[in-house]
């Protein structure tokens, strides 16, 4: 009897956690009420997040000049810096694809495999670690055109995975891969989503 009245659960209700484990769904990233569906789509979106610091909408097309794909992406937006997101590494994170702020190799042109908030089933204290590469615009050296690709190491650790209606805390790193810097962290961040709120809070180490 019991058995069969955890199936109900499970069959009505897919998104219900149980123990340290849970299903994150992308409706937590987006500060929208969850649907309750184990399913990741691209829900429509428009709101402010952080104290209005941030604003969230989507989704849209964009198309990626290395690949010439066009995909799903949600646009945030933080004063001048936008960045667009979509679902990244087999539906296990949300990732930039795009990042708007300028570096010295001016701005990057398209992110592989981001991964920025952790989505799908996941375990309390459970890290898992995403290898993406940042593409770079084409430069002219002794009169051909060059682009560069740099490695990063994404970290993702859950350090309060939360419920339905309690917030999701984990700590993110971002390590170089490759060259004069390769393993050190240049970003160690905390990040803090509540339900019907999405991004609340930041505790940064760096």
């Amino acid at each position: 009897m019991k058995k069969i009245l955890l199936m109900i659960l499970l069959l009505t209700f897919p998104n219900l956690s149980f123990g340290n484990e849970r299903f994150i769904p992308i409706e937590l990233w987006l500060g929208i009420p969850s649907t309750g569906s184990s399913e990741l789509k691209f829900y429509e979106v428009n709101n402010k997040q952080h104290n209005g610091k941030l604003k969230v909408s989507g989704p849209i097309d964009w198309k990626n000049e290395i690949t010439g794909k066009t995909i799903k992406v949600y646009e945030r937006k933080r004063g001048s810096k936008i960045q667009l997101f979509t679902i990244t590494n087999n539906g296990q994170c949300l990732g930039r694809v795009w990042d708007s702020r300028k570096r010295k190799r001016g701005v990057v042109v398209a992110i592989d495999n981001g991964c920025k908030f952790p989505l799908g089933t996941w375990k309390e204290g459970e890290t898992r670690d995403f290898f993406s590469a940042y593409n770079w615009p084409k430069k002219k050296s002794g009169g051909s055109s060059t682009s560069k690709r740099t490695g990063m190491k994404k970290t993702l650790t859950i350090k309060k995975l939360g419920n339905e209606k309690k917030c999701l805390t984990f700590r993110w790193q971002l390590t170089v891969m490759g060259g004069k810097r390769s393993g050190k962290v240049i970003d160690d961040n905390d990040y803090t989503y509540c339900p019907n709120k999405g991004f609340t809070k930041l505790v940064s180490r760096k």
